[in-house]
């Protein structure tokens, strides 16, 4: 009579199944949750130079992760690939392809490489010293990797197995990398809200019309029709573009909107006002 594989009835592969979609799901929560943070910090900075919260907007997490892919860009995936090889240099090193002889050679090179990471962390907090000059990520992400450097350099020689020399060390990179993060995804938050403030004629339309005059008051572009007494719908202002909609309300702005002294006016289309879109403003 032979015996199962497993005493609990399974096989050995269903086992290792199981640990491979566990680990998944695990890599694939901190992800969404990591995503989920980038989102939030960058609409909320997004849409504070519109004098708005994404909270009040009624934004839900999948629209977070959503907005978490703007802050995605060439300098930043290149970032995160160097980061990559900074915490895999062992692993790569020992799998090159190879004699022995080269392989050590590339090793020592690493080493030697990795041995200035003393010096990348210095560069790191001189830049927290220069905290006015842009871009304020660059110091955080700086001693990161600085620490990271010296963490895969004590993984090629063995070493830096306890708690002082492997976890402390690995806890601080992991805090900077995400103070980096934040300070990024607020950065282009900003950068790209008043970027968009610049253009506003180029944003959709928008012509609403009202029952009653309203107080309206903004740049010379804001321009307000009185379309008779037997007209419903009497007053037309036109010269307002469309920042966003949500929920039923439209969030406009006046053409030439400035965000130190012109308001964001909020409607709601019922039967005494009504709201049409037409298209921006297009520069070629």
């Amino acid at each position: 009579m032979t015996l199962p594989d497993n005493p609990q009835g399974g096989s050995g592969r269903d086992v290792d199944a199981t640990a491979i979609l566990k680990l998944v799901v695990a890599e694939a929560s901190f992800i969404a949750a990591l995503m989920f943070y980038v989102g939030l910090i960058y609409t909320n900075r997004y849409y504070r130079n519109f004098h708005l919260s994404p909270s009040s907007l009624g934004f839900g997490f999948s629209e977070y992760v959503v907005e978490s892919l703007q802050v995605l860009s060439r300098p930043v995936l290149s970032a995160v690939v160097a980061l990559l090889l900074l915490t895999s240099a062992p692993h790569f090193v020992r799998r090159l392809p190879l004699t022995s002889r080269l392989r050590r050679r590339a090793a020592a090179l690493w080493d030697a490489v990795a041995g200035q990471y003393w010096l990348v962390v210095a560069v790191g907090f001189v830049l927290f010293l220069l905290w006015r000059v842009e871009p304020y990520w660059a110091a955080p992400a700086t001693v990161a990797a600085g620490l990271l450097m010296g963490q895969s350099r004590a993984a090629l020689r063995g070493r830096g197995q306890g708690l002082l020399e492997r976890a402390v060390p690995l806890f601080a990179a992991m805090a900077f990398l995400l103070l980096a993060i934040t300070l990024l995804a607020a950065q282009l938050g900003d950068r790209e809200a008043k970027q968009a403030a610049r253009h506003v004629v180029r944003w959709p339309g928008v012509v609403l019309f009202s029952t009653e005059r309203l107080s309206l008051t903004g740049p010379s572009g804001l321009k307000a029709d009185d379309l008779g007494p037997g007209t419903h719908l009497r007053y037309r202002y036109t010269g307002l573009r469309l920042l966003i909609e949500r929920g039923g309300h439209s969030y406009v702005v006046p053409v030439g909107w400035n965000a130190a002294t012109d308001s964001v006016y909020i409607f709601r289309e019922n039967d005494t006002t009504r709201i049409e879109l037409t298209s921006g403003v297009r520069w070629t």
